[in-house]
């Protein structure tokens, strides 16, 4: 990944299409959503430059809810030249 002098590498991950399944019972939630990249640079226009879908797992321990895992799984892919060192 490439980052720019803000320290960043200049994307922003949108998520829509959020569903929670909750099993107040096991402690265990799972979420599955929609994702897409943008990014944005001096001498590249504002564009998404990936799609894809997040399956994210939380457990509950001692009252809390605790982030467990992420799988992510791109669908689409644009241009990266920005974004990666191939």
């Amino acid at each position: 990944m490439i980052l720019y002098e803000d320290g960043t590498p200049r994307t922003h991950h949108a998520v829509s299409n959020l569903v929670v399944e909750v099993d107040e019972d096991s402690g265990v939630a799972t979420a599955r959503s929609c994702v897409t990249v943008f990014q944005a640079l001096p001498e590249l226009p504002l564009q998404p430059i990936a799609a894809g879908r997040y399956r994210d797992r939380f457990e509950r321990g001692g009252g809390r809810w605790r982030f467990v895992e992420r799988r992510v799984r791109v669908h689409l892919v644009g241009d990266v030249s920005g974004h990666l060192r191939v």
